[in-house]
């Protein structure tokens, strides 16, 4: 009991110390600020950018492609009087009229298949001409000589564009318990982001909060204030202490980014729409979005009694429905073990780290084999979001020091229950074993000062009784 109550006054204590710093709240404010600070920022000059109208000159001298270019709100084009206009004069055209951003010039072509014109267009410039420019000019283009090409063959090209098919997979998950359960786009999307998400968080909070717990016993070995902490607790006590303590620590600050995160994108984007001036057909699909979402995520019941009105009730029910086939409590509880597990298994190999060196420069040594595996672990979660149920994620889900974050990609999707155990199993013998690991260095490490320790060193303090 005594010991426990020790435990708890060293999670307090930990605790309260830091979030009690004033760094602790400039981090906590200012970094969600700055954030939504620059993605309003992002959007804005996005849409500046968008917003500007290029425009471009075409000198046609086949007489065959200027009347036929289309441009868009965002794109102008002008057909050169080819007459009155020199060709080296239009060419430098850029140069004199900074209205002109180019000036594409088509060459004289008699040929049935407009084979001059494939080879020999040109685009003169000034400045570098966008990329969406070059890619709306050469694609009008290859339609207009496609269609030539096309029309030379007899085929009429009405006809051939009557041969065009656009088939929409419906994906049925033959394992739920109704007939069939149909995955539409909107819920793979949804597995997808979870899956992103779920991976990303818990790779960035064991780095994290594992630097937070090294960094803490490392101070408190340099100040020799370790020395009349161990005095009056167990080593064991005070790691444990530490880690449970940092991951409360952690626990607040992405509570706190997670309020304001959402408070300032609502902020910041109603800011910017009023700025930029939305029109009445952008608002309406943004307000029924986020009905839907409200309705998915409060009232499904409300959405199928919609459904017969029709029309856009009858797709928010379908979107409902759709959203009602993904498991979010089993999802939730399959990622917080293996949150937990995972944060409690790197932090205790980055507490025995920090007991065991005596300066932040000493611990790269040992810091770098510990973060090679999340970093595997998350190089191979991007590989396996395509196929999560491949030998790559499932092997990966199976070693201890890559399942916490391979789990996250894959339990969106679906795991069988019995991948589910033996990997929770794996990880909690591994997490065993390091932690009795990690309590002999940190045991031995934190008294231990004056010489920089080898993996000689650790390895005969393992073994020491």
């Amino acid at each position: 009991m005594a010991s426990k109550n020790k435990i708890g006054l060293i999670i307090r204590h930990e605790y309260l110390m830091r979030v009690r710093k004033k760094s602790f709240w400039l981090v906590g404010l200012l970094t969600p600020i700055a954030l939504v600070a620059v993605g309003v920022l992002i959007g804005f000059l996005a849409s500046v950018n968008k917003s500007e109208t290029t425009t471009v000159g075409l000198y046609d001298l086949s007489g065959r492609m200027a009347s036929r270019i289309e441009g868009d709100d965002n794109l102008r084009f002008v057909a050169l009087d080819v007459a009155s206009l020199p060709l080296d004069s239009a060419k430098v055209l850029p140069l004199r009229d900074d209205s002109f951003k180019g000036v594409v010039v088509f060459p004289a072509d008699t040929t049935d298949d407009y084979s001059v014109i494939e080879r020999g267009t040109a685009m003169y410039y000034n400045e570098n001409v966008p990329m969406s420019v070059q890619g709306t000019v050469a694609s009008q283009v290859e339609r207009i000589i496609k269609d030539r090409k096309i029309e030379r063959l007899g085929v009429d090209p009405k006809v051939l564009a009557s041969t065009d098919a656009d088939v929409s997979i419906r994906l049925v998950d033959v394992s739920q318990e109704a007939d069939e359960q149909t995955d539409g786009n909107v819920v793979q999307g949804i597995k997808l982001a979870l899956a992103f998400i779920l991976c990303f968080m818990l790779y960035m909070f064991m780095i994290f909060s594992g630097n937070m717990v090294m960094t803490s016993t490392l101070e408190e070995k340099t100040n020799r204030i370790v020395e009349v902490i161990i005095s009056s607790v167990r080593p064991f006590e005070l790691m444990i202490g530490k880690i449970i303590s940092s991951g409360l620590v952690c626990i607040t600050q992405l509570a706190i980014w997670v309020v304001m995160l959402t408070g300032l994108s609502i902020v910041g984007v109603a800011g910017l729409s009023s700025v930029l001036g939305p029109d009445p057909s952008e608002i309406s699909p943004q307000v029924t979005e986020q009905m839907t979402q409200t309705v998915a995520q409060t009232a499904p019941q409300a959405a199928a009694a919609m459904e017969t009105a029709g029309g856009s009730s009858g797709e928010i029910a379908q979107f409902v429905a759709q959203l009602a086939q993904i498991d979010f409590l089993g999802i939730g509880l399959i990622s917080i073990v293996f949150f937990i597990l995972g944060y409690l298994l790197y932090a205790s190999l980055y507490a025995a780290v920090g007991a065991a060196v005596d300066s932040a420069g000493d611990a790269n040594q040992f810091v770098m084999p510990i973060t090679i595996p999340l970093l595997v672990a998350f190089y191979c979660a991007f590989l396996s979001v395509e196929n999560p149920n491949g030998p790559v994620a499932f092997w990966m889900s199976m070693i201890p020091l890559t399942s916490p974050v391979m789990m996250m990609v894959r339990v969106p999707f679906g795991v069988p229950a019995w991948e589910v155990v033996v990997s929770a199993l794996l990880l909690v013998v591994t997490f065993l074993a390091v932690t009795w690991m990690a309590a002999k260095i940190y045991r031995i490490g934190l008294l231990s000062y004056g010489s920089k320790p080898t993996y000689k060193d650790l390895w005969h303090w393992i073994r020491m009784n």
